[in-house]
């Protein structure tokens, strides 16, 4: 207020010195808010001084004290102009930012750089000449390209734009203000944020409307989550319990097997040790000498019957060879049932000529009814075939009184057998694999029961008692495994994986979701947390694109941040025909439903997906604030 009292004190003694003084004040008070004092304001209030003290020089006593006082009032205000202008704003500033620019302490025309050491007059801020290193003392101007310019844009959001676009005749879009071209003749851009504003805000307001909305879902989708898991919990607990009563029944009903057996064997020990056992051994392997005699037998007497037959078909009676005519005729005779070959005697004493007569008018022999080597060749009632049986009936059995062929149900299959084919030595070994093979069986439920080998010598069918047993054990077995993969499957539903399922296993709850898209020629198939599937629509030729991997593939977050969840990885689809494995890149954003909206090839084999999902409406994301700067740089 200084130059006010001493215009208002003047103009009482000189009304024209007065007028001037208080014209002075009024372009003084001008300077200061508008500008940073640099050498152009210092220049003004200098010039103030100079008309001030000409004005005096040509005036009366009274006058050229009161023009003489109020000059020096002007010259006074300089360091006041300083200071003022210290304070106030700073083009290209951040209002936050504008003590960073006021003058060192005690020095008021001296400004240290703010990324150096380096200091320069406080007149140089903005004076279009890059005087710091840094480039921080031209925040307004184009001097210094590695600086940034503020923009305030009033009614919008404010940004931040490279200094090096200050003053370049484009209108920069991040400047809605124009302030960046404010000092530029020769470009006007006008100001657009109450437009641009109301825009953004009415952009935002519908976003936030949509997150709102989203959010509840979202919410939805974790209490649904949090619900299956306290049901599946109930499941576990009662699987828990059913699994260990079953595998008490279980080992309960394996051991009275196992003591079943063991009795079995005890009984089979005691049988094969007394001495009819080892009588019907002696006549068993007896029987076995005969049978295997009797068949060499037979196929001897077919051999040489064979033989005669060709000789009696191929023999000419005119050689009037009486010995072999002897011996055919008695053969055929023999043939035919006859008398140790008397009839052929009487034939051999025919004439030749009614020899070939006879031979002419009757069949070949081996066309004769074999009348001799039939009733040789019958076995009657006990053929080759019943005394094979016989020999191969379980010794066993016949103490027992018992038939294997009547109480077998089924055939132990050659897996039992193959024991018979192999060394002594070796047997015990491969009936240990042959368990061994067997439990596992069992235990991957490949099989549901099965029927072990029994001792050799042991009868075929089991005793009663021991087909309970094993029959009791093997449901029991069957049971305890299917109560074991419940219970396996049960607990994945309690499983908690971010990285899977997200934060809060919000994405649980689309496990069985999948959305779809047509594009063109093609149907694309998006499975929440599955996989993804391309299908032509006509045909129905169905392509696998990927299974879902991972959340974030780039390792741009963790599971803690909202952005870990906003793009998911699918790979290992199948192969390009001359390429790699197709994979999936899947953008998510918030979304009121769920929607598949957008889907291309970005490059060979690997597709792109957009998809809308209530499961990423996280309640953290919030609207831009209209007082948060936006940093284009």
């Amino acid at each position: 207020m200084l130059l006010k009292e001493i215009a208002a004190a003047t103009e009482e003694q000189d009304v024209e010195a007065g007028k001037y003084a208080r014209a002075c004040w009024k372009e003084f008070n001008l300077l200061i808010p508008y500008q940073h004092p640099d050498t152009s304001s210092t220049r003004s209030i200098k010039k103030m001084n100079f008309n001030l003290r000409t004005r005096a020089r040509g005036q009366g006593k009274m006058r050229s004290r009161a023009a003489a006082v109020a000059a020096s009032a002007v010259v006074l205000a300089l360091p006041l102009a300083s200071s003022v202008g210290a304070a106030a704003s700073v083009k290209g500033v951040a209002p936050s930012d504008a003590h960073l620019y006021a003058p060192i302490a005690g020095k008021t025309d001296t400004w240290k750089c703010l990324n150096s050491t380096q200091q320069i007059k406080h007149s140089a801020i903005n004076d279009n000449y890059c005087d710091c290193e840094d480039g921080t003392d031209e925040p307004g101007t184009s001097a210094c390209p590695q600086s940034r310019f503020y923009c305030a844009n009033e009614g919008h959001i404010p940004a931040y734009i490279l200094s090096s676009r200050v003053g370049d005749g484009i209108c920069e879009p991040e400047c809605c203000d124009g302030s960046d071209e404010a000092d530029n003749p020769n470009k006007n851009c006008p100001n657009v944020c109450a437009k641009i504003g109301k825009e953004h805000r009415d952009k935002v307001a519908k976003l936030e409307a949509t997150r709102n909305a989203g959010a509840k879902t979202r919410a939805k989708y974790i209490a649904e989550a949090k619900r299956k898991r306290q049901s599946a919990q109930v499941e576990v607990d009662r699987l828990e319990v059913d699994v260990k009563v079953a595998k008490e029944k279980n080992d309960r009903l394996q051991e009275a097997l196992k003591r079943a057996e063991e009795a079995d064997q005890v009984s089979i020990k005691e049988k094969m040790a007394s001495p009819l056992y080892g009588n019907l051994k002696s006549y068993q392997e007896s029987l076995k000498s005969v049978i295997d005699k009797n068949d060499a037998l037979k196929s001897e007497l077919q051999i040489l019957t064979s033989l005669l037959d060709d000789l009696a078909n191929s023999y000419n009676p005119n050689y009037q060879d009486m010995a072999v005519k002897g011996a055919v005729m008695a053969y055929k005779s023999w043939r035919r049932g006859g008398a140790d070959g008397a009839e052929a005697e009487a034939d051999g004493e025919r004439p030749a000529s009614d020899a070939t007569s006879d031979g002419d008018s009757t069949k070949k022999v081996t066309d004769e009814i074999p009348t001799k080597l039939n009733s040789l060749l019958d076995e009657g009632d006990w053929t080759a075939e019943k005394l094979r049986k016989l020999h191969e009936r379980d010794l066993l059995e016949l103490l027992d009184g018992t038939d294997a062929s009547k109480g077998a149900t089924e055939d132990a299959g050659i897996l039992f057998r193959i024991h018979e084919y192999l060394p002594d030595a070796l047997v015990p070994t491969f009936e240990a694999l042959v368990d061994t093979f067997l439990d596992l069986l069992l235990k991957t439920n490949v099989i549901s029961s099965v029927k072990r080998k029994r001792p050799s010598g042991a009868a075929a069918v089991e005793p009663e008692g021991v087909v309970r047993a094993r029959n009791a054990a093997n449901d029991a077995a069957a049971k305890l495994r299917e109560l074991e993969a419940s219970l396996v499957n049960k607990k994945k539903d309690l499983e908690v994986n971010p990285k899977k399922y997200g934060r809060e296993s919000e994405f649980k709850a689309l496990d069985d979701t999948c959305i779809t898209k047509e594009v063109g020629e093609y149907t694309y198939e998006y499975c929440f947390g599955h996989g993804a599937r391309q299908k032509t629509t006509k045909g129905g030729m169905s392509t696998h694109l990927g299974t879902f991997e991972t959340f974030d593939p780039h390792n741009k977050s963790n599971e803690k941040e909202d952005e870990f969840y906003l793009t998911q990885r699918y790979a290992n689809g199948q192969h390009c025909w001359n390429g790699p494995a197709r994979s999936v890149l899947v953008d998510l954003s918030c979304g009121v439903q769920n929607e598949l909206f957008d889907v291309f090839e970005a490059e060979k084999c690997v597709y792109s997906m957009k998809v809308r999902t209530p499961a990423v409406c996280f309640p953290s994301q919030v609207s831009v604030d209209a007082s948060e700067v936006k940093d284009e740089l």
